[in-house]
């Protein structure tokens, strides 16, 4: 705490005195009893978003519902032989761009395992329903970057992003996110009726039409590596990318594909201009300007969800949103993060739970593993924990 007020006065005496004002509404909110999740989700989508990585250490937990005071270490089959260990691997140290300058030879070799055993320990955690992409791993980059050392906290959070925000991409196929993709053309259709017909024509031209499938989104490819990846593949600092999470985890799971319509439109004229062909318009698309404004692509998305919710751009587009996926499983997200307690509270649970029965390691052995061989012995279990339960008291 000491580092960041020191941080916060010296950038109030340099004229941030909306951040500084920002960070401890912030905090406020953190220790209130229940977190008021809802504002805390309207600071994350808000100008600068969270700002700083001590903010959203503590912040993000509470966006996605972790207790961070019960994480666990991992306990399942060896990731050693994963059958996607070599490929997540692969991806794992092409990201060198991505990692701080700041870091050593041997940090940046620390990180690049911690995110492997990240990634591969949230599939083994799916047991089978859960497939990994070229993508994953920048999102789970970004996280680990912002929340630090330590691969527990980083494990957890990616675990609920699997469970709702990224389920779809996490398929065994494409058909998922190809639906995703697919709301990207009804939202541009709502606001630029041109523009969404000129994207589309520029496929359609020269292509046979039984080929296609006109509402599958695959005439929108040029925005997949921004949605699997969180615009993380794309973004030029680890600050666009902890900007942009800030407003993801925030937000519905659909706020990726607004962003990227947002960002297209603001193209409109560029797109226009070029000639109306697959290659000319999706090269231009393809590649995002150097300095684009995310803060105000974001005031833009956050506008364009406002106008065009999910429901009316699926009727719009004929849509149907299938079981368990981002779309349907939103609103159970939402019911298990509304209520939750501060971080103090919390840890004073936790302190209370280990000081109340300092037994429980070894007794939670004894009922996983010893247990069920003890035959005839489980009738001296009660006599034994009479003893152990003298002694502990004496």
């Amino acid at each position: 705490m000491d580092e960041l007020e020191e941080e916060l006065s010296l950038r109030a005496s340099t004229g941030f005195h909306w951040q500084r004002s920002k960070v401890r509404e912030v905090l406020s909110l953190l220790q209130r009893d229940p977190v008021d999740i809802q504002a805390l989700r309207q600071h994350a989508t808000s100008r600068g978003g969270l700002l700083y990585a001590r903010v959203r250490k503590k912040a993000w937990p509470k966006l996605l519902g972790v207790n961070v005071h019960s994480l666990k270490d991992y306990q399942g089959p060896s990731l050693s032989t994963h059958k996607d260990r070599a490929q997540v691997m692969l991806d794992v140290n092409r990201c060198g761009k991505r990692l701080p300058k700041y870091l050593s030879a041997d940090q940046c070799q620390h990180l690049r395992t911690q995110l492997l055993q990240v990634i591969l320990r949230v599939l083994a955690g799916g047991r089978g329903s859960l497939h990994y992409y070229q993508g994953l791993h920048d999102i789970v980059l970004t996280v680990l970057l912002a929340m630090g050392p330590g691969e527990d906290l980083t494990f957890a959070l990616i675990s609920v992003l699997a469970s709702c925000h990224i389920r779809d991409f996490m398929d065994v196929d494409m058909s998922r996110t190809k639906l995703v993709i697919a709301y990207l053309a009804p939202i541009l259709a709502c606001e630029c009726p041109v523009l969404e017909s000129f994207i589309t024509r520029s496929v359609l031209f020269g292509l046979a039409l039984h080929l296609l499938n006109h509402r599958s989104g695959c005439e929108y490819y040029f925005c997949l590596s921004w949605l699997i990846t969180w615009f993380g593949h794309v973004t030029e600092s680890q600050r666009d990318a902890s900007r942009l999470m800030d407003f993801f985890l925030a937000s519905h799971p659909l706020m990726p594909v607004y962003l990227s319509a947002a960002i297209v439109l603001s193209r409109r004229d560029e797109v226009l201009a070029v000639p109306c062909e697959l290659s000319a318009v999706h090269g231009l698309l393809g590649h995002l300007p150097e300095e684009l404004d995310y803060e105000s692509m974001i005031t833009d998305a956050c506008n364009l969800f406002h106008s065009h919710p999910p429901h009316a751009v699926a009727r719009k587009g004929g849509l149907r949103p299938q079981a368990n996926t981002l779309v349907t499983c939103y609103p159970k997200f939402l019911r298990l993060t509304s209520s939750q307690q501060p971080d103090h509270i919390l840890a004073a649970k936790c302190v209370g739970v280990e000081s109340h029965w300092p037994l429980q390691p070894a007794a939670a052995w004894l009922w996983r593993e010893a247990w069920p061989t003890l035959g005839v012995a489980k009738l001296l279990c009660p006599v034994v924990l009479a003893v152990l339960v003298y002694y502990w008291i004496a």
